[in-house]
């Protein structure tokens, strides 16, 4: 007798069971559409995941973010295909797979995980904690792209002046900052018409191709049961915040035109005319731009929008102890990169603070150091430079038996003799004006100079290159190339090159040779050329790394540190911050289930 009932038990059971998984599988598949520019892209880097758990307030995010061996979370029920690329929309690609940590910018290889999250990653983790059915996610964004134009929605109509700009435009026929000139303005019309809606195409066409056959992206897609637009999020607002040409005087309007137009063509192009919508409130900056976050949130309040569009605001998860930090960041890598300065009228700041801890390595001293230098020109056609460009820097075929120019045991006794900094023509920036030079550098563009020390002792934990230069260089030392800039430096500063145990193995107690090559420098606006090239060693003890780590703790505090490994990149994008986007993406999923369950 117990044994039937025990039966007829596991039987009902069974039966319910199997009753339960029939209808979850009849269900059509939930699909959610994410799209908009670099803040969907996501630009948080998975390094700043810890920093979500120093607030309790969010500490239960990120447990639900990880695998309790600290990995970032799979979700198995929900998949992604996420079309991105670089800002031209060039070389798209689609990255597929399981949701993970990994969906968020990924530049120029679109198919690559770069380590980065968006919204995508605690979005789906809420949708599946709560609806606990397979989920496919569809992202399509790119960085740099507008609702006014790229992502310009077809109902909208073509692109046109407001009549504040037309008005200023039609008063300088001849062109003015930012102002074609009257002949050029066809030609702008038909860039700004060609470009016109590329990224809300390209959008569309991917959403219609994943659907078109889910199962290859979602393999728990059961063609019976089908699929259903569950959500759509729109993320996006940057490069029309700072539109001042579409939007003059901060006049909005228009972008509210633009989205609900956006909200009806994706709704019909998509055959889908109650699917819900999502808003993401740009919050960049918190609660400032009030006007364009207003603008932002209008559709949301129109009659035929009511009930199935929302409005999420993401200032609220604006992070202002990140946001205090950032400037003081900038402060302390200004002072940590840069080894000396120059007063206004180009001469040494003797008194700079951060300076005293770090010493000069070897004898003679850097200023009293005699250098010897020539100066070539390239000869080779391939060398050449046709025309100015600000990336100047370049090696070049150099006279024959100079070819060994930086060995020590090279013989530089033709040279010209003379003390740093070596220069020509007047450096003129940020104040600052170097025009007197203690050796004048010739007439040629490259600079070859070396000069020799003598070291007693090498009694330092950490030493730097300290140099001054405007173009790219090479840097030899005991006939070792040991750092290598291509690119160009405004001020006129002193560069902090700190150097790293491979590079420091070639100096050595007793004789050393430093050498550099260097190039000048001339202003598009004029023919006349300008350099400046000075360069030598430092040392820092461990006793002094520890006083100037005390008295850099006045410039970025502990605490500041501590908010900073929250923070990955700039502030328009949420300064990177998965913390920030973490609750943003959780929001989203939370306003898009309310829309739902209506």
């Amino acid at each position: 007798m117990q044994n039937t009932q025990a039966l007829a038990t596991f039987l009902f059971a069974f039966i319910l069971l199997s009753a339960q998984v029939a209808e979850a599988q009849s269900k059509p598949l939930r699909v959610f559409i994410l799209a908009g520019q670099s803040n969907m892209e996501g630009h948080a880097e998975v390094r700043t995941f810890d920093y979500i758990g120093n607030d309790p307030a969010t500490a239960p995010l990120l447990k639900e973010m990880r695998n309790p061996d600290g990995t970032p979370r799979v979700c198995d029920q929900v998949w992604m295909s996420y079309l991105t690329g670089p800002y031209d929309g060039s070389a798209n690609g689609e990255g597929l797979g399981k949701l993970t940590a990994g969906f968020g910018a990924r530049g120029d290889q679109p198919t690559k995980d770069r380590g980065k999250i968006g919204p995508e990653f605690t979005f789906g983790i809420a949708m599946e904690k709560e609806l606990k059915e397979p989920i496919l996610i569809i992202k399509t964004a790119w960085g740099g792209r507008s609702l006014n134009t790229e992502f310009r929605p077809p109902s909208a109509g073509p692109y046109k002046l407001s009549k504040q700009i037309q008005d200023r435009w039609d008063k300088h026929p001849q062109g003015a900052h930012g102002i074609p000139k009257l002949e050029d303005r066809k030609k702008w019309q038909e860039d700004k018409e060609a470009a016109s809606g590329v990224f809300y195409r390209m959008m569309v066409e991917h959403v219609k191709k994943v659907l078109a056959d889910p199962a290859r992206v979602c393999p728990a897609y059961d063609p019976k049961a089908g699929y259903e637009l569950a959500g759509f999020v729109w993320f996006q607002g940057f490069n029309d915040l700072v539109d001042g040409q579409t939007y003059p005087n901060g006049d909005y309007d228009e972008y509210s035109r633009l989205l609900a137009h956006f909200i009806r063509d994706v709704r019909n192009d998509l055959s889908a005319p109650k699917m819900p919508f999502i808003i993401g409130v740009l919050g960049v900056d918190g609660e400032q731009n009030v006007n364009f976050r207003k603008a932002m949130a209008a559709p949301a309040e129109m009659p035929e929008f009511k009930g199935n569009v929302v409005a999420v605001d993401t200032a609220p998860f604006w992070d202002r102890v990140i946001e205090a930090a950032v400037p003081k960041q900038g402060e302390y890598n200004e002072i940590v990169g840069t080894a000396h300065k120059l007063k206004a009228d180009g001469s040494l700041d003797t008194k700079r603070t951060w300076d005293k801890f770090w010493k000069p390595i070897g004898k003679p001293l850097p200023e009293q150091r005699e250098w010897r230098f020539v100066t070539v020109d390239a000869t080779e056609t391939s060398d050449k430079l046709e025309k100015f460009t600000d990336r100047r820097f370049r090696d070049i075929t150099l006279p024959a038996g100079m070819e060994n120019w930086y060995l020590p045991e090279f013989d530089d006794r033709q040279w010209t003799t003379g003390k740093a900094p070596i220069g020509k023509g007047v450096w003129n920036h940020s104040g600052i004006t170097l025009d007197e030079y203690s050796s004048m550098w010739g007439k040629e563009e490259f600079l070859l100079m070396r000069s020799t020390f003598e070291v007693d002792d090498l009694d330092y934990d950490s030493y730097r290159i300290a140099i001054l230069a405007r173009q790219g260089y090479h840097v030899y030392l005991n006939g070792h190339r040991i750092h290598t800039y291509i690119w160009w430096q405004d001020k006129p500063q002193y560069r902090s090159i700190v150097l790293d145990k491979q590079q420091t193995q070639y100096l050595k107690e007793g004789k050393n040779v430093l050498a550099v090559y260097a190039n000048d420098q001339y202003a598009p606006s004029s023919p006349e050329h300008y350099a400046a090239l000075d360069a030598w060693i430092e040392g820092l003890t461990k006793a002094d790394q520890e006083k100037l780590d005390l008295a850099l703790e006045e410039v970025l505090s502990p605490k500041d540190r501590e908010a900073l490994q929250g923070a990955s990149n700039g502030g328009y994008h949420y300064f990177g911050s998965a913390k920030i986007f973490a609750q943003i993406g959780k929001a989203f999923a939370e306003a898009n289930l309310r829309l739902i369950k209506k």
